[in-house]
């Protein structure tokens, strides 16, 4: 018996197929893979290749061959009914998968007995690479039960594919895929979220949707193949249709006619588009009139579902409406309308408004010229521009500007900042007409975290990423991030969109490349494991006891004295809270206490978690020592999930973890697992024990786990990180 069945139908398929089974064979999963093609009488070579491919590979491939074409329904269909597996696992022959997909969707699947599990997706265009867009709020938790499985219904696009499903529980429930016209997956679709009982969600975007403009639903425009499909598909799937939740049909509803009104646009002939959008209000009526319609929702929608455009099929309205919607006035129209009620109390108030905006809009224009001019000029070969962490001056950005202001002062190099540390020279003021023209001309931009969409990156420009930290929090994709994301459920699409334009991201050590990997959905050959610069700059200083003793004067502390550095990480369940909990930070009171005389605790809190601590022996340090220089002192490091503590291990520092909220943070973000195991025995959940270990630091199994963590996750490397990146930055640079 095979662990997964991946079920591929194929039509016509021989120019990409390779890549799609490429993607299999690559998989991480240890466990027994097989492959099921079931072709549907291609005219091309796709059945050959796929022999060809399996002889000189020797993968586990069953091909199967279709007497006639009956569509990816049937094909699926029977594939379903071949499959030995445990799992089932739909894929497109011109589709493909991180090669850590089956990994971590089998796990999840295993680990709570899921009835399916999901993984995020992207589009992967040939010329523009991977494109994320998608903003489903269901991939913001990571498990969903009973009535809560359709939330799915909520999903941009009803994909069967970026599923590992229970094969049993297909089979028991008896459910399949439509047969005989395009769309089969909308029955399949919404009778497996209806019968779900437990599902599972990956976060990363594992599954990748090549946009091929030959496929079945791009192709056939100029007939109404597509309309005729579309409105068969969408009454057999309503026919099946039996939900648990109240929202359910106004969820489902609101994606049929949203894909009615899309694909009546670009499917099929123009002069059959009202036919097809009438077509499909009648099928929806035919089922349900009555349905829950939620109060918060979108303008366009309000019109449709509140004020009952669809249910009374108000045909000529909802013409309107969706070509307003398309321009963009909709919102604005509208506005006019319920504002003309009272036109003659507000016209003076309006006619306010609309000079304000005219103005604000001039003063745009002018800047958006100048913008404009600035992104057509010609790059400056020698220019190197940098963005620091929120415009500031700390950090991976700081030490590397150093070194290369030091070390390679021929190149013209500005850093954008109000910061004065930086010499005038140097500085930029943040989107400024002076910064928006150093952005024209750089041919290097460096930055260290996230960078504003506005930024615009010109052909021939190389962005390096230098990155804050190695994470033991999981990161982005490797995070549901539901506290973060619930407040903007565009955050990881424009966050990919922003990876999309770094050419090189920078990792302290292999461990961390691996993360971010599939925490960024990124490729290998574009993350330098070089080493961070900060990092760089403690390794320089580690026996530099001059500037060690002038940090602990500006700090007010005696030579004598042991130094704990209690710096701990910022809580996503704490985001846009009123009442934020601190209950996850340490009694300092206690640890100063416990620890006698002979420490000085200095106190790194974020902006929100300090207090005022009137207590001897406890530092809160100003905001203009950097943290690099609290970590050179320090005797002992105290942190949590913060990616300071392998900045640490370089330079052979006590570290030791204080953790006392980890069934929270887990829910909220969550660490990664083997990070987790390794630091298990430096992590703590009492004064007591920090204390203990502190004192007596002569636990064997302390030490051997800390040499663990350090080879994996820790800057070791005997290279100067500034230089090998600065080498890049020149290379780059002679680059046409």
């Amino acid at each position: 018996m095979y662990n997964i069945s991946v079920i591929i139908p194929t039509y016509n398929a021989s120019s990409l197929i390779l890549d799609t089974l490429e993607s299999v064979k690559n998989q991480t999963f240890s466990g027994k893979v097989e492959i099921i093609c079931i072709d549907d009488c291609s005219e091309d070579d796709t059945v050959e290749v796929i022999k060809n491919y399996k002889n000189k590979t020797g993968m586990r491939i069953k091909l199967l061959q279709q007497k006639e074409n009956k569509r990816q329904g049937a094909a699926r269909n029977r594939g379903l009914k071949e499959a030995s597996g445990e799992f089932i696992f739909f894929l497109d022959s011109d589709d493909f998968l991180d090669e850590n997909a089956f990994e971590f969707m089998y796990n999840k699947a295993k680990l709570r007995d899921c009835d399916f599990v999901l993984c995020d997706w992207a589009y992967y265009y040939e010329d523009r690479g991977e494109v994320y867009v998608n903003n489903d709020l269901f991939l913001f938790e990571e498990w969903l039960n009973e009535a809560q499985c359709e939330n799915l219904y909520q999903a941009q696009s009803y994909f069967s594919v970026n599923k590992l499903y229970k094969k049993d529980f297909l089979i028991n429930n008896q459910i399949k895929f439509g047969e005989g016209y395009i769309y089969e997956d909308f029955e399949f679709y919404i009778d497996v979220v209806q019968k779900a009982k437990n599902i599972g969600i990956v976060s990363n975007p594992f599954y990748k949707v090549r946009v091929n403009l030959k496929s079945t639903t791009k192709s056939n425009s100029s007939t109404t193949i597509h309309m005729d499909n579309f409105l068969k598909a969408v009454d057999k799937t309503l026919s099946l249709f039996n939900p648990r939740n109240r929202e359910s049909i106004y969820m489902v509803y609101k994606y049929f006619f949203d894909r009615a009104q899309i694909y009546s646009e670009n499917r099929i002939p123009r002069r059959y588009k009202r036919v097809m959008i009438k077509k499909t209000i009648e099928i929806l009526n035919k089922w349900n009139r009555n349905y829950y319609v939620p109060k918060n929702i979108v303008l366009f929608n309000q019109l449709y579902f509140h004020k009952k455009l669809i249910q009374n099929n108000k045909i000529n309205t909802i013409m309107l409406v969706r070509s307003l919607q398309k321009k963009g006035k909709l919102n604005k129209c509208y506005n006019k309308y319920t504002k003309a009620k009272n036109v003659l109390k507000k016209i003076l108030f309006i006619e306010k408004l609309k000079e304000s905006k005219w103005n604000k809009k001039r003063r745009q224009r002018a800047v958006n010229l100048l913008k404009t001019q600035y992104r057509n000029a010609p790059l400056k070969k020698d220019t190197v521009l940098f963005l620091g962490f929120d415009y500031r001056y700390i950090g991976n950005s700081k030490y590397l500007f150093d070194y290369l202001r030091q070390n390679y002062s021929y190149l013209n190099i500005r850093f954008i900042t109000k910061n004065q540390s930086v010499p005038s020279k140097y500085r930029i003021k943040p989107r400024s007409l002076e910064f928006w023209k150093a952005l024209g001309e750089s041919k290097i931009f460096i930055t260290e975290s996230w960078t504003p969409l506005a930024f615009y990156k010109k052909e021939g420009s190389f962005w390096f990423q230098l990155w804050h930290g190695t994470p033991y929090k999981r990161l982005f994709f490797d995070s549901h991030e539901k506290f973060i994301s619930k407040y903007n459920r565009n955050h990881k699409r424009d966050k990919k969109k922003d990876i999309n334009k770094w050419d090189y991201l920078l990792a302290d050590s292999d461990g961390g490349k691996r993360k971010f990997k599939t925490a960024f959905s990124i490729q290998s050959d574009r993350i330098l494991s070089f080493g961070y610069p900060r990092v760089q700059w403690l390794k320089d200083n580690k026996e530099n006891n001059i500037l060690k003793n002038e940090i602990r004067a500006k700090l007010n502390i005696s030579y004598n004295k042991k130094v704990i550095l209690y710096a701990p990480t910022w809580r996503d369940y704490n985001y846009k809270s009123n009442n934020p909990n601190f209950n996850y930070l340490i009694n300092l009171e206690e640890l100063v206490t416990d620890l006698g005389e002979d420490f000085v605790i200095i106190a790194k809190l974020h902006s929100m978690e300090k207090q005022n601590l009137a207590i001897n022996n406890i530092i809160i340090p100003s905001d203009n020592i950097e943290t690099q220089e609290l970590l050179l002192i320090s005797d002992t490091l105290i942190s949590d999930y913060s990616s300071i503590i392998f900045d640490v291990f370089a330079i052979d520092k006590n570290v030791l973890l204080y953790i006392n909220d980890e069934e929270e943070f887990t829910a909220s973000r969550g660490a990664y697992d083997d990070m987790k195991n390794l630091l298990k025995p430096l992590t703590f959940n009492s004064v007591e024990g920090i204390v203990n270990q502190i004192k007596c630091n002569d636990n064997e199994e302390f030490h051997h786990f800390y040499e663990k963590i350090k080879k994996e996750y820790s800057n070791i490397y005997q290279w100067n990180s500034n230089e090998k990146i600065a080498e890049m930055i020149v290379d780059c640079l002679e680059k046409n």
